[in-house]
């Protein structure tokens, strides 16, 4: 189950360096993409 509160934690911890997307829990991973890939535009 996806808590959709934790993606923007889990990007701005991608972002900042402190976490890469494949360290992070599995089920999170598309969702923080999904987010950086919006931020981005």
């Amino acid at each position: 189950m996806v808590h959709q509160y934790m993606v923007p934690v889990y990007a701005l911890l991608v972002k900042a360096g402190a976490r890469k997307i494949d360290s992070l829990p599995k089920q999170y991973q598309v969702s923080v993409a999904e987010y950086l890939a919006e931020q981005g535009k």
